[in-house]
């Protein structure tokens, strides 16, 4: 019962990392993000690293949930 709830909770995880990355990213902590003046206004990366983990933690919510 456990495991369901940890890929239930991957899946959620995961849909909000695809679906909303910014606003993940925005509510992140301090300590991983990087300071404001080392930021470049036109990078996405932060973005489209987080859209490829919430794949992956969808992936494994579905595969477990099997």
């Amino acid at each position: 019962m456990l495991w369901h709830v940890g890929y239930v909770a991957a899946g959620v995880l995961g849909l909000a990392y695809v679906a909303v990355p910014r606003r993940v990213h925005a509510a992140g902590l301090e300590s991983l993000r990087r300071s404001t003046a080392a930021q470049s206004d036109g990078s996405t990366a932060p973005i489209w690293l987080y859209r490829g983990l919430g794949v992956l933690l969808l992936v494994v919510g579905v595969t477990g949930l099997r």
